[in-house]
């Protein structure tokens, strides 16, 4: 034991003696030596690792190592320019070079490296040393040079190169962030001038388009925020006309950063220097917030200046509005703030009715406005007018309906217990009558009613669901369920008219109706507090009988259809137009925006094998202006504007004009029942101007369609229909015609319109076939046109052929079945629907199934939206199918 003693204390001491080997001076950040231009000495064999830590990521791809044993240098820019380090060759040991500006304990990387190819350690043919070539560094700037080993054993010594290169001074830093460079950092904007820069501030990502109705809109280049809220009621402008040094666009959204809409837009304006905008008398609420965008509308607008905000009161200070079920008019009330000449009510932003004056401040204007529409959320709008100038509009919305056929209403309070057991309120019905239409109105008084589920059923059975715990439905209920009411959502208790939530819809209660108890049936699904059922109303409503006189669009006899374009062997065609008014009013005809005016389609059809098919159709083609001429041999009494067309009259659109493109519009955006469209964000007021091929928009038919060569046997027809919001009669507004054709595929096909047209639908020219109308709600919805008919085939079996057209019947037309006995074999099932052109819903074709009771074709379910290809207004379908039994 004795002789290992000396062994133990010998090492003891060895161990001792290297722990007390000083650090070199610049071991640390504080001691950096001066680094100068040229050869510089380095030892690192007995330096300590600094506490700056770094990592690898800070340096991507220059094989950083860990900085073993580091010291420190200090650089002095004299100029603008560059500096390289390298220890190729001059270090015996593995190196790291990193540097920092900012000083010691504000230290920021500026540049770094590990291993350099072709760095060779000295005395070695090993590449790990380093190069840093090429560091930028500013005048009067210091920089802190730190060395160390790539490894945990790497140290050593020798000297490390630096070269300084004079060169232009780095790039500046970018500018500092604008203060309203985005919404939520938007500055207060006032009344008058307010200090306009946008020089310096970035593209925001918040959506913007023209849909409000704006011209000429941009790229809202290097936009800024500002938010404004109104402290009254009135008309805003906001204007950079003449004001600012750039080209703007201006875009007012209402509502808060992150749930803001856009409510209006301007790009360039007329009368504006430099194409300055002004968003100009724009209604808006005292109270509710608003926030204002300014950018340049290229990519390189930017500027500053000044934009001016101006409101104007409104002269109306309260206006609300309400009608009588079956009255056809809207009851309304105008209490003005100050003075005004007249007072124009508007119904769905047409003039309906003026009020003269004069009025003044403080009275109550009241009226009976005429509404057309029945069934429908109907908006009536009152602007008043003071010397020739129209001032800001007050609007609301109020149910328009037909007559009340029932009314019933259960009054007694029904306890609504927390989380228990249904409450089931009934209210009874003895009538006989066809339900066109319902509501279902109900109070409950109840702490959050985002824990109730309500439903209403039927006497036979039929239940839909009006509330089903929604979130956000903090206090009662007070609401009145209506399929044509707004959008389901909270608030529930503040008196609104709106759809049932579902599933289900009040649609689904169309038809006759069974006596019986209608019962109001309320869940309370989650604990949180009790409730009262305080009352409920049922009403049914009848239809409106139509009107017998007034507006009567009749079609007269065209004679022209000429071929305007080819792509391919495709051709676009226009068809003449003769449009007479059989009425006792003139016939509106008010172009764009205005949707007071005829809409016009094409189609044609080829009757072949006895079967009638359609074969191509065009858009809507959007009437302008009137002639007053004599084409239908009423007796013409004109019109004294080309905005209407007289008691009797006519007017003629050519051929040639009704190809033209610019005034095409896609089917969909039309009712084509009501004829209720709207102007603002449509095709025609978005992307009318094309360009267009040879084709789009019109009559578009296929050469092997229409070639005689191909279809000896085939007779062509031709078909107008036109619809019009006020027309009394829709039955007299589609005719058609048959038509021969001559040329060739590939050339320029002629047409000729020499027949008679004939008012009705084409499906009057398939011989032997049944048509019978088919309107499940009048008055309230359009009509379809079913034809029929069956063929022997010869064989103990028979054809059964169907083909139903959409003549205006907005709802659409999803399936259709035909019963047939579980005992009858059908093969030879068939389906056809004409190519449409469309960017907004589906060509796809309807797929069939059988059961015990019928045979049935559908489309997608209507929740499908876009993917669904129901049979649409102007539309033909054919459906057919063979079976081995007569009918």
């Amino acid at each position: 034991m004795t002789r290992w003693t000396p062994v133990v204390v010998s090492l003891a001491l060895l161990l001792f003696h290297g722990a007390s080997l000083a650090q070199p001076a610049n071991d640390e950040c504080s001691g950096a030596l001066i680094a100068v231009v040229g050869n510089n000495f380095l030892d690192t064999s007995t330096a300590t690792d600094s506490t700056d830590a770094v990592s690898d990521s800070e340096c991507p791809g220059t094989a950083l190592g860990v900085v073993n044993q580091d010291v420190w240098f200090r650089f002095d820019a004299p100029d603008h320019g560059t500096i390289t380090l390298s220890t190729c060759e001059t270090v015996d040991f593995d190196t790291d070079i990193l540097i920092y500006t900012g000083g010691c304990g504000a230290l920021d990387l500026h540049a770094c490296h590990g291993d350099s190819p072709g760095c060779l350690v000295e005395g070695t043919t090993n590449s790990w040393n380093t190069f840093l070539a090429d560091v930028p560094v500013t005048s009067g700037e210091s920089y802190w040079i730190r060395i160390g080993g790539w490894g945990g054993n790497d140290f050593g010594d020798g000297v490390f190169s630096l070269a300084f290169d004079a060169g232009p001074p780095p790039p500046p830093p970018p500018p500092p962030p604008v203060d309203n460079d985005e919404c939520v950092d938007a500055s207060e904007a006032f009344l008058g001038d307010n200090p306009l820069d946008t020089t310096i501030a970035t593209d925001s990502s918040d959506p913007y388009d023209a849909s409000p109705g704006c011209n000429a809109l941009g790229v809202m280049n290097q936009d800024v925020w500002f938010h404004f809220t109104p402290a009254v009621s009135g008309a805003l402008t906001l204007s950079t006309c003449n004001i600012a040094d750039f080209d703007t666009d201006l875009v007012i959204y209402e509502g808060t950063c992150g749930s803001m809409v856009e409510i209006a837009c301007s790009g360039d304006v007329a009368g504006c220097a430099i194409y300055t905008s002004i968003i100009e008398t724009l209604p808006v609420e005292a109270g509710i917030p608003l926030q204002i965008r300014i950018g340049g509308w290229g990519n390189s607008d930017s500027g500053g200046g000044t934009f001016s905000l101006d409101l104007v009161p409104s002269i109306i200070d309260e206006f609300s509005c309400s009608s009588e079920a079956g009255s056809n008019s809207i009851g309304v009330s105008a209490t003005l703030a100050s003075s005004c000449d007249s007072i124009v009510f508007t119904v769905q932003g047409i003039p309906a009715l003026e009020e003269f004056g004069p009025f003044s401040p403080g009275e109550i204007v009241t009226a009976q406005v005429p509404v057309q529409t029945i069934q429908a959320l109907v908006e009536v709008c009152a602007i008043p007018v003071v010397s020739g100038a129209q001032g800001v509009s007050s609007c609301c919305e109020t149910p328009v309906t037909g007559p009340i056929a029932f009314e019933g209403c259960q009054t007694d309070d029904f306890p609504v217990s927390d989380a228990l057991e249904s409450v089931q309120s009934p209210i009874a019905f003895d009538q006989n009558l066809f339900i066109w239409d319902l509501q279902v109105e109900a109070q409950v008084d109840h702490p959050d009613s985002g824990q109730l589920r309500i439903n209403i059923s039927s006497p036979s059975g039929t239940t839909v669901t009006l509330h089903d715990l929604p979130a956000g439905g903090a206090g009662g209920i007070d609401v009145t369920w209506w399929q044509n009411g707004i959008a389901n959502g909270p608030p529930f208790d503040s008196g609104e008219v709106m759809q049932p939530s579902g599933p289900g819809s009040l649609h689904d209660f169309q038809g006759d109706a069974d006596p019986g108890n209608w019962v109001l049936q309320i869940d309370d699904d989650v604990a949180g507090g009790d409730g009262t059922l305080l009352g409920w109303c049922l009403r049914l409503f009848d239809t409106a009988p139509a009107p017998s006189s007034g507006q009567n669009l009749v079609i007269g006899n065209p004679n022209n259809l000429v071929q305007a374009g080819r792509e391919g062997d495709e051709i676009g065609c226009g068809t003449e137009t003769v449009i007479c008014n059989n009425g006792d009013e003139p016939l509106d005809w008010y172009g764009n925006p205005d949707y007071r005016h005829p809409y016009m389609i094409y189609n044609m059809y080829r009757l072949e094998n006895d079967r009638l098919m359609q074969i191509g159709g065009s858009w809507v083609k959007h009437g302008w202006s009137s002639a007053q001429a004599n084409a239908c041999g009423f007796g013409c009494d004109p019109s004294p504007t080309n905005q209407q067309t007289g008691v009797g009259c006519s007017d003629t659109y050519g051929a040639g004009g009704n190809a033209s493109q610019n005034v095409f519009g896609p089917r969909s955006e039309i009712d084509p029942w009501t004829g209720a469209y709207t102007f603002d964000g449509s095709w025609l007021d978005t992307q009318s101007g094309g360009p267009h091929d040879g084709v789009e928009h019109r009559l578009r038919l296929l050469d092997q369609d229409i070639d005689p060569v191909q279809r000896p046997d085939a007779q062509l027809f031709s078909e107008i229909v036109i619809l019009h919001h006020a027309d009394i009669d829709h039955s007299d507004n589609l005719a058609w015609e048959p038509i021969t054709v001559s040329g060739a595929p590939g050339g320029n096909w002629s047409f000729n319109l020499s027949a008679v047209s004939t008012l009705g639908p084409v499906l009057n020219a398939w011989p032997g076939a049944q048509v019978h109308l088919v309107q499940p709600i009048p008055n309230i919805d359009g009509r379809c046109y079913l034809a029929d008919k069956v063929t022997d085939n010869g064989d103990g079996t028979w054809h059964y052929e169907y083909a139903i057209f959409n003549l205006d019947m907005s709802r659409n037309v999803g399936a259709l079945s035909i019963p047939v006995s579980p005992d009858v074999n059908i093969s030879n099932v068939s389906f056809h629907a004409p190519w449409a052109e469309t960017f907004d819903y589906s060509n796809d074709s309807w797929q069939w199934s059988r059961d015990d009771s019928a045979i049935t074709w559908m489309t997608q379910p209507h929740e499908d939206g876009a993917a669904a290809n129901p049979l649409r207004w102007g539309f033909l379908f054919n459906l057919g199918f063979d079976a081995d039994s007569a009918p």
